[in-house]
């Protein structure tokens, strides 16, 4: 039977995912609900760089910020070791296990004696790991894992669709970028044509001949045309100009 704790986090989750969410708030707030799921003391994450370099994201307690922090400084601990085979791993009592001596013994006198590392898994790629902590030596029991391995999954959709919603915004603004530079791009083309009487292939080569002169680009010395040309206008210079 699947926990209530555990089904009230997943009802959440499916809320957030679907409406805008500021990512960092929400892996806090996951932190929080995973250490009552899986019955830790606190819980933190870890997400991989673009370089495969984990860094610290967001903890449930401050002693977990700091467990995490020397943890990524070493370079060493569970996080490390779960993120590298892909795997659970777990440590019953970081007093006795001898693993990683340092980081154990930093995060023995935080007060927190037992470590579950899970994985987030996307597409194939380890993307980080989330560690769930106790106070005292503990066995992590399969239902433990089960929790958590679902808790890091729910972790790993928020960071797809963050990163999905950031693209969708990159693109949109590229596209408008785009549709930006064509327009003004056909409007100094258009000045060309008229003003040196020449058709809209050979207006195109004498800008992009002379951005190219100039170092610039099509852009900036269209927009630059576009305007000599409204205040030529404005003024009355550019009728004068065609008509002598």
């Amino acid at each position: 039977m699947v926990r209530d704790d555990l089904v009230g986090v997943i009802r959440e989750f499916t809320g957030s995912i679907v409406n805008p969410f500021d990512l960092d708030e929400l892996l806090h707030r996951l932190m929080g609900h995973a250490t009552q799921v899986v019955d830790a003391a606190g819980a933190g994450i870890m997400l991989a760089g673009e370089e495969g370099d984990l860094g610290f994201v967001a903890a449930s307690e401050q002693r977990v910020v700091e467990a995490e922090q020397h943890q990524a400084e070493l370079e060493a601990g569970a996080c490390f070791e779960a993120y590298a085979t892909n795997r659970v791993v777990t440590v019953e009592d970081l007093g006795t296990d001898g693993r990683w001596p340092d980081y154990a013994q930093r995060v023995a006198s935080l007060g927190l004696r037992s470590v579950l590392g899970a994985p987030m898994n996307a597409f194939g790629q380890t993307i980080g790991v989330i560690n769930f902590y106790r106070e005292t030596p503990s066995r992590w029991s399969p239902e433990d894992v089960d929790a958590a391995e679902i808790i890091t999954s729910m972790g790993a959709g928020y960071v797809l669709s963050a990163n999905h919603l950031r693209a969708q915004h990159t693109l949109s603004e590229q596209l408008h970028a785009a549709i930006s530079s064509r327009d003004i791009i056909g409007q100094a083309k258009g000045v060309l044509m008229a003003r040196e009487d020449v058709n809209a292939d050979a207006a195109f080569q004498m800008l992009r001949q002379r951005a190219r002169h100039e170092g610039r680009t099509l852009r900036d010395l269209a927009q630059e045309i576009v305007a000599d040309h409204e205040v030529r206008a404005s003024s009355g210079d550019d009728r004068r100009d065609r008509n002598s």
